[in-house]
């Protein structure tokens, strides 16, 4: 079974993050299913009031794009589904 990892890139201006939201076992189809839930419930940013989200598919729903509007500020957030292909260790480790 294959191994992924859902990558969260955001930020603005000159600061950027690149982080990891999950990491799991699971066929492609699980996998995409996995990011879209998470595209469309993650926060990623703790106390953020969400008044609204717009989720966007990007390309072949490998990814998405979300725009997550708070009481105060709007976060755009690009998530991407990686699927690991070599590593030292023989086992994934998940953090969940």
């Amino acid at each position: 079974m294959a191994q992924w990892a859902v990558v969260v890139q955001s930020g603005y201006g000159d600061q950027y993050q690149c982080d990891e939201a999950a990491r799991f076992e699971g066929t492609p189809e699980q996998a995409r299913a996995r990011l879209y839930e998470i595209a469309c419930t993650y926060k990623h940013r703790s106390g953020l009031r969400q008044k609204h989200r717009e989720v966007f598919r990007v390309g072949d729903g490998d990814a998405y794009y979300a725009v997550v509007e708070g009481m105060m500020t709007t976060h755009r957030v690009l998530f991407q589904l990686a699927e690991r292909v070599w590593s030292t260790d023989s086992e994934l480790k998940t953090w969940e």
